[in-house]
Parts: C-alpha cells; structure tokens; sequence
C-alpha cells in the first residue's frame, strides 16, 4: 500500500506584483478559489528549501492569483519568492471526481493492460488543453497515454496500479 503525500503542489509564483509584497501565482485548473486569507501554505524554491507563509489576502486577476503574504510587504521580499512551487494540503484542496487525481499521486505507479502485461511506470503528467497525456516509461522508450475514459480502465493509488486499454495506434 502506498502513503500519499499530504501536500499537493498546486502551482507556482510567477513574479512580484506592484510594490506592496503581492505575487502573482499560477495555479493548476480548479485551485484558484481555493486559496483562502489566514490560510497556511507550503512554498518550496530549489536552492532554498521550504517555508510555510500566511495567506493575507488572495484575488483572482486574468486567470491567475494575486497573493499578499503576511511578513511580504515589499517588491524586494516579493522578488525572493519568484519561482516558487506553491502547495497546499489535501485538505485544503478537498475531495476530486472520481476519474481525477493528483499528478503526484500517479507518477511512479505501475500499468498495466488489460492483458495482464506491464508496460511500464508513470514518469510524468503532461497537461494539455483537451485532456492530460500519461508519458509511461517502458524498458525500451515511453508511451503517451491520453487521460480519457476510452484508454484509462481503472486507476488504484493504494496498490499504485493502473489498468489500460490500450486503442490502436499508442504503442
């Protein structure tokens, strides 16, 4: 049985936004209303490590989110946060349909087709604007499986295995 993560990344900082400490984020689809002021969140930077930081006040601008921090109150602060993962915890986010996951939670289970054979490893979630595309990793190269209702059979995070079928033309 798998553990699953109880933070979930849910996009990044994109830049400072004016001169008061506000970010401009992007968030991956459905998660910008889900960023609430007094709400407590993960920021991971590559080089820096992670840091926990207050939401004060959040507003939806063109698609992305605006954010002012608590303790974020210049451009200069603002600037160190440029490129940030952004995450928040499965809480937070609540409960997705049934046919949805979490990248994090499908990347690295094992699938399988409906024959039994295994084809590889979820290596990586490529987000499209039709549907996302599963890139497996098999022992000789990768398969991009489309996230459709046609080709995902049956997913199970707690064995970390999903079914396929797979249509003509993905191998």
């Amino acid at each position: 049985m798998r553990e699953l993560d109880n933070w979930i990344e849910a996009g990044a900082i994109v830049r400072p936004h004016g001169i008061r400490g506000e970010v401009i984020a992007d968030l991956k689809r459905d998660l910008l209303e889900d960023v609430l002021p007094e709400m407590k969140v993960r920021i991971t930077m590559p080089k820096d490590g992670e840091s926990y930081l207050v939401v004060d006040q959040a507003r939806e601008h063109h698609g992305r989110l605006i954010v002012k921090f608590a303790g974020v109150d210049s451009r200069d602060e603002a600037e160190t946060l440029r490129g940030a993962s952004v995450w928040l915890t499965r809480e937070q986010v609540g409960s997705l349909d049934d046919d949805c996951w979490f990248v994090q939670d499908i990347v690295g289970i094992e699938v399988y087709t409906e024959e039994g054979e295994l084809l590889g490893t979820i290596d990586d979630v490529l987000c499209m604007p039709a549907n996302d595309v599963y890139v497996v990793r098999t022992a000789e190269s990768e398969i991009l499986l489309p996230a459709i209702e046609d080709v995902i059979v049956d997913v199970d995070l707690e064995a970390g295995r999903m079914l396929v079928h797979l249509i003509e033309g993905l191998r």
